[in-house]
């Protein structure tokens, strides 16, 4: 019977250097009591309040609660696992499946690993953990460290934990290791016991395996030095049972910002308010007083926009680039025609876009006419002499004039 410390974890590979796994830890229930078991310390009580500070600590939930159980699942059968595994797992159990909670993961291809415990259980240890617990349940035997062709037996006081294969492992009284050793369906290269006393923990175990046996003083906390973290596991927390979002937790902690946000909010909104009133009061002042220029310059009509209407009509008598402005123009006209003097205008007519004015005017003589007819042509006013009568002494004339 070998008795070395060292197996399969700890000898280098491949000629490399052993390097140190980083080893997990995991809280353990000892009957109604919550303790946390570290790699290679002693197990702490752990009480209410140091619990809040393990939110996301894995809980080895007990072996004997749990049975692991691998199936093979068609891939037609996957899309709708959750809802047909109790149907496919029902002549493997006893109880009901109404009253089992059934948790998966795919393994290798069809395969599938499952865990079944009741519903009762499950219930019990999230109302003992807490509704902010965000932490896995996890089947304690996976915790144990394991290679292929090795098992490794946890010797505890009143029963024995057992890892057998990836993804198998039970908790069993003393007297039934033995029975359950010999009945594996392939003989183990080493068998890796954790115990405290080494003769009476080897006398607990076959003896077709004891040439195999490799005995090691410690624990729970032992094995996990050996128990790389970040191992693949199988969550039982699924379905009903997953881990909800901790928004009583993130309100704890967010409060006090929140509010003053929400001040601030508030602060902004009156703010934006008040400013909006103010402006709505100054957009009817300037509004009115918009209109009342307007009715100044031009007090008939309708005011739809006195600004566009406006604007419209002083576009009218300033010109732009392909109309002329009227104003100029009248002037250079008006100053001629007063320098011949004797002459009265009855009416002016301006049309921006043809450039032209058309006047009708009394002149003394058909001579005084054509005189300003030849003085406006002479200033670079095209002038023609559109009709022409006489009434009274008086000649009354209409003179078209392009710029």
């Amino acid at each position: 019977m070998a008795t070395g410390l060292l197996s399969r974890y700890d000898r280098p590979k491949d000629g490399q250097p052993m390097a140190a796994p980083e080893n997990p830890s995991a809280l353990r229930f000892r009957g109604a009591e919550l303790e946390l078991w570290q790699a290679g310390q002693l197990p702490v009580p752990v009480d209410g309040d140091a619990l809040e500070n393990m939110r996301a600590m894995p809980l080895a939930v007990p072996a004997d609660r749990v049975r692991l159980a691998e199936v093979a699942v068609r891939e037609d059968e996957r899309r709708h696992l959750r809802q047909s595994l109790p149907f496919i797992m029902e002549e493997d159990v006893i109880d009901p499946v109404e009253s089992l909670h059934f948790s998966y993961r795919p393994v290798d291809g069809e395969k599938y690993i499952t865990a079944v415990t009741s519903c009762d259980d499950m219930n019990a240890w999230v109302e003992r953990m807490g509704a902010d617990f965000e932490g896995s349940f996890v089947h304690e035997a996976l915790l144990l460290p394991w290679q292929p062709g090795e098992i490794c037996v946890l010797i505890e006081e009143t029963s024995v934990l057992v890892r057998t294969a990836r993804w198998q492992g039970f908790r069993v009284e003393h007297g039934l290791l033995a029975t359950l050793l010999v009945a594996l369906p392939n003989s183990p290269e080493a068998v890796i016991v954790y115990g405290h006393h080494q003769d009476d923990d080897v006398k607990l175990l076959p003896a077709a395996l004891l040439n195999n046996v490799q005995w090691r003083q410690g624990d729970f906390s032992s094995a996990l030095m050996v128990t790389a973290r970040g191992d693949e596991t199988l969550d039982l927390r699924q379905g009903r049972y997953a881990p909800r979002l901790p928004f009583a937790r993130w309100w704890q902690a967010s409060r006090v910002i929140v509010f003053a946000l929400l001040i601030g909010l508030g602060v902004q909104v009156g703010s934006d308010v008040w400013q909006y009133t103010q402006l709505s009061r100054e957009n009817d002042a300037l509004r009115r007083a918009i209109q009342e220029s307007y009715r100044s310059a031009n007090p008939r009509g309708a005011i739809v926009d006195a600004e566009k209407q406006l604007d419209r009509q002083i576009a009218e008598y300033t010109g732009g680039a392909s109309s002329m402005a009227f104003t100029p123009f009248l002037d250079r006209v008006t100053r001629i025609i007063a320098e011949r003097g004797g002459m009265s205008l009855s009416s002016i007519n301006f049309s921006a876009s043809a450039g032209e004015m058309r006047l009708d005017l009394l002149a003394p003589s058909y001579e005084e006419v054509e005189a300003l007819r030849q003085h406006l042509a002479d200033e670079a006013l095209k002038t023609t002499l559109e009709t022409s009568s006489q009434r009274d002494g008086r000649v009354r004339a209409r003179l078209r004039v392009e710029a």
